[in-house]
């Protein structure tokens, strides 16, 4: 399980639902729920049709940040930085790395975006 590794980013790891038979943690940043992480096979005790598929996901997770640089510089201690720190074509912030089950996360700075291109999409 990528607990640790999500810990070690600065990421709250919520332990509270977990049991034997329902091994799901909730994952947040910066006390916000993000996600959740659970072993494979209780997916497929959950979703049973999902029985023997394979783990596969084309695309890509992102997470805005409020401070950019300490988010890089807790990321460059911990794993590899597949790319950037660049700025993509809007003038967005941002680089990427991968977790220990090779999901790639996309690390955009808030500030950035908000004076991007981007200003009205994907904003609330």
């Amino acid at each position: 399980m990528s607990t640790a590794f999500y810990q070690k980013l600065g990421f709250t790891v919520d332990s509270r639902t977990a049991t034997a038979d329902t091994d799901i943690h909730m994952l947040l940043f910066d006390g916000q729920f993000c996600g959740m992480l659970y072993r494979n096979t209780q997916l497929e005790n959950w979703l049973p049709s999902l029985t023997g598929k394979p783990i596969g996901f084309t695309g890509m997770f992102y997470l805005e940040v409020q401070n950019f640089q300490a988010m890089l510089d807790t990321c460059a201690a911990v794993t590899a930085i597949l790319r950037g720190p660049s700025a993509d074509h809007t003038g967005t912030r941002e680089f990427y790395i991968a977790d220990p089950d090779g999901y790639i996360i996309g690390i955009n700075d808030a500030a950035s975006r908000r004076n991007s291109d981007l200003v009205g999409d994907y904003t609330t």
